[in-house]
């Protein structure tokens, strides 16, 4: 069966046939963990809601919200008194999961994702339409460069492109830049999938120690997640010319439910939402603890309730990015939300009254391309999030420049800090190959960088 996800009344969130197909999921899932969760159970009657007497989706904002912290406690008790990590909201029975993967946060403690059968069905149906914006077709070579391991973002990765029916090469990111540059080399993919750091570290690499010209290796798109870098212009533009003029897709997914279900389209303005079926999001206000409309340019931040996942479903999961929201049609001819991500809540600094994105640091450092490699650490002097001015932040420039040009540099990246971002930084200039770039375990890029207090 053709699975027309694009119709406009499938992806326009204020449409009334998409609602009320939310609504009706949304109430199945919420009485399925009502009933089969004790977890629950507890939780929505401690918050005074029941799902038998769900009757609007006016009612979901009085439904107790889960976040990371939650998350990891149930996953700890499920640990003790249950012997496995997927925690006490699972809500179907152990022997269903046949795959288990792992998250890491900014703690780096993991938090663990169970799926079933039809769970990985239907995170290989969302896989299809986002290669499908990607123009991605079966018997594509693509190379898997990201984490594999058992992140997210890695094994379901490799998994849901066999399904989709791709020609996999499974190198993972561990192996070292070196050794995925030679299998470019050696296989000569069309498709890569890693994160925009990972990416820019092999031009990088490949340039100055390998003596190897991506861009004649044929790769034609890269697929990248797991950070902003892949819609941020400077880095796409990077990308797209080091690898021979191959086009950027950035992709994404929201916690609780079955990713991917964010994607770029060709156009490259924001991500498109590609499965208003199987996930419900609210645009949500933490100041105001107040769910926003879907209005163009609206900012808040993403609270998802995975609307078919059987193996744990969060509901309200409060996944901690802060986005601004675009509802006019995309020039692809898509209706729907797009959005553009501005940083994490829980990386948010706080500089003299100012919310500070570290994101948006380094966004602005790359605006000054040509003269600096994109290589941006903020330094944080303590747990907190509230920063004494200046914001003390490291740059690494292109090549070896003068006093008289860093001078002048260091002075015109912290005028248009004070003069765009509205706070006073100190810039630290270094040489290129000098400021190491820092990755997590998953393989994205670290921007804060724990220092001592001057």
């Amino acid at each position: 069966m053709q699975d027309n996800w694009k119709a406009a009344e499938r992806l326009d969130l204020n449409h009334p046939e998409l609602q009320q197909l939310q609504f009706e999921k949304l109430r199945q899932q919420l009485i399925r963990v009502y009933e089969e969760s004790p977890y629950y159970r507890e939780k929505f009657d401690r918050a005074g809601v029941n799902p038998h007497e769900f009757s609007s989706i006016e009612q979901y904002k009085d439904y107790p919200t889960f976040d990371k912290y939650e998350e990891r406690e149930s996953q700890a008790q499920s640990l003790r008194e249950h012997n496995h990590p997927l925690g006490m909201h699972l809500t179907c029975d152990i022997r269903e999961v046949n795959r288990m993967s792992a998250s890491s946060g900014t703690t780096g403690t993991p938090s663990f994702q169970g799926h079933t059968a039809r769970d990985r069905e239907i995170i290989s149906r969302n896989f299809a339409r986002m290669a499908e914006m990607c123009g991605l077709k079966r018997g594509d070579k693509v190379m898997m460069a990201g984490v594999m391991s058992m992140w997210v973002a890695g094994i379901p990765t490799v998994d849901a492109l066999l399904s989709f029916g791709a020609n996999v090469i499974p190198i993972g990111g561990l192996v070292g830049t070196a050794k995925v540059v030679e299998m470019i080399q050696l296989t000569r993919p069309q498709v890569i999938v890693c994160t925009p750091s990972f990416a820019r570290q092999m031009l990088k690499k490949s340039r100055t120690e390998l003596g190897v010209d991506l861009s004649i290796q044929g790769v034609e798109s890269l697929v990248v997640y797991g950070e902003p870098g892949g819609s941020v212009p400077e880095i796409v533009r990077e990308l797209s010319e080091g690898f021979g003029g191959a086009s950027i897709f950035d992709m994404s997914g929201g916690t609780g439910c079955l990713n991917p279900i964010f994607s770029q389209c060709r156009e490259h303005a924001g991500m498109h939402f590609i499965a208003p079926d199987s996930a419900y999001i609210e645009l949500y206000d933490r100041e105001t603890n107040t769910v926003l409309p879907w209005e163009d340019g609206a900012e808040g931040e993403f609270v998802y309730t995975g609307l078919d996942r059987e193996c744990g479903p969060l509901i309200r999961f409060m996944d901690g990015d802060k986005m601004r929201v675009h509802m006019t049609p995309c020039k692809c001819g898509l209706p729907g939300m797009r959005f553009e991500i501005l940083g994490r809540v829980d990386d948010m600094l706080l500089v003299k009254g100012v919310n500070v994105f570290p994101t948006a640091v380094r966004d602005l450092v790359m605006s000054f391309e040509g003269e600096v490699t994109g290589n941006v650490r903020i330094l944080k002097e303590s747990e907190s999030p509230v920063v004494q001015p200046p914001l003390r932040v490291k740059v690494e420039c292109v090549g070896q420049p003068d006093s008289a040009i860093r001078t002048s540099l260091k002075q015109r990246i912290e005028e248009k800090i004070q003069r765009q971002l509205r706070f006073r930084a100190e810039i630290s200039l270094f040489d290129e190959n000098t400021l190491k770039m820092e990755y997590g375990a998953t393989g994205k890029v670290k921007l804060l960088e724990s220092a001592p207090s001057s």
